[in-house]
């Protein structure tokens, strides 16, 4: 069913669905009139077809709905979602993962693409690996115009451990480009978890939480092309306050410390994973530890509070690390 209302699904919503294709791709988009028809043909051009793609419009003032409801109308997988306010962008991932219907599930940003062996491929570990519950590949980044300049593994490639604390230490205190944030998911492993939270970092507070769930796979040819261009959110070096607004949309808060926030929900996440025996719990608290000690993360911490006060205080300490010490993983300073 096709809906053009906004209804609120708090993350962790756990839903009752029918029937349902094997696979569901959301986009959450807004604004997404350069790129967004190349990121939903990708999907329809999947080798594996049991699938519905769901885009979800975060009221879009440009030729989005044009460009869904085109589709919709050729390709009875697509279906269109509309808010009728922007709702934050955080807020809107969560929905079309909320309205999805597949047992297994995957975000795709509106100016990526998928190699159409992406489900096939990382279908087929899930459905062989019963103890996997996230699969991502090796990742092409393509320009503007969608040539590739480079290549990144992101994080799984050194996440695949056994032990829940090896995974969730790999997650946390490693450097890394949240990339795997948009690999193929169990739709039941994301059940009562954190899905997309309204603060910079709830990628990587999301795969910290996966971690604990279950394990992880890493298909090492590249089967998911990630855009670089200069509008690019997470290729910006924004403010606090206009990273809230876009994570929370006009409920953003005045005062924030982001960094702070993730150190937080790794400790709620530790405190409440259930499947956690005493021993693991214990491991991943002193993973915590060292967190405040790798990465940057205590002056992180601090330069998060003093631009609250002082408006663009985080570009200018990302900008001077990058200068001092060069981008981090998977980030591109010129594109």
């Amino acid at each position: 069913m096709k809906m053009n209302s906004f209804h609120e699904y708090p993350a962790g919503l756990k839903m009752t669905r029918n029937a349902s294709p094997a696979a569901t791709i959301g986009i959450p988009v807004y604004n997404g009139e350069n790129y967004l028809e190349e990121a939903i043909s990708s999907a329809l051009r999947q080798t594996f077809d049991d699938l519905e793609v769901l885009v979800c419009d975060n009221a879009s003032t440009d030729r989005t709905a044009e460009i869904v409801k085109d589709l919709a109308a050729s390709d009875k997988r697509v279906t269109y979602l509309r808010n009728e306010t922007n709702i934050g962008a955080a807020r809107n991932y969560n929905r079309v993962w909320a309205e999805g219907h597949g047992r297994y599930f995957k975000w795709l940003a509106h100016d990526d693409r998928m190699k159409p062996e992406y489900l096939e491929r990382t279908m087929s570990v899930l459905d062989d690996r019963s103890e996997v519950v996230l699969c991502n590949s090796r990742v092409d980044y393509i320009d503007a115009e969608g040539a590739v300049f480079d290549q990144y593994d992101g994080i799984l490639a050194v996440a695949d451990h056994a032990r829940p604390s090896d995974r969730f230490a790999a997650i946390v205190l490693r450097s890394h480009s949240c990339v795997d944030f948009f690999g193929l998911v169990r739709r039941d492993a994301m059940e009562n978890s954190l899905l997309h939270g309204t603060f910079h970092g709830a990628d990587r507070a999301f795969l910290a939480q996966m971690a604990l769930r279950g394990g992880f796979a890493h298909i090492p040819e590249p089967l998911v092309e990630m855009r670089e261009h200069p509008n690019r959110y997470t290729r910006q070096n924004i403010s606090v306050q206009a990273r809230q607004t876009w994570h929370d949309g006009d409920q953003g808060r005045r005062f924030e410390v982001p960094s702070l926030i993730l150190y937080r929900k790794y400790q709620a996440i530790v405190a409440q994973e259930e499947s956690l025996t005493a021993d693991e719990r214990s491991r991943c608290n002193r993973v915590l530890k060292q967190w405040w000690f790798v990465n940057w993360n205590s002056l992180r911490v601090a330069v998060d509070g003093v631009s609250n006060v002082i408006p663009g205080f985080s570009t200018f300490a990302e900008n001077a690390k990058v200068r001092l010490f060069g981008a981090a993983p998977g980030h591109f300073t010129k594109r």
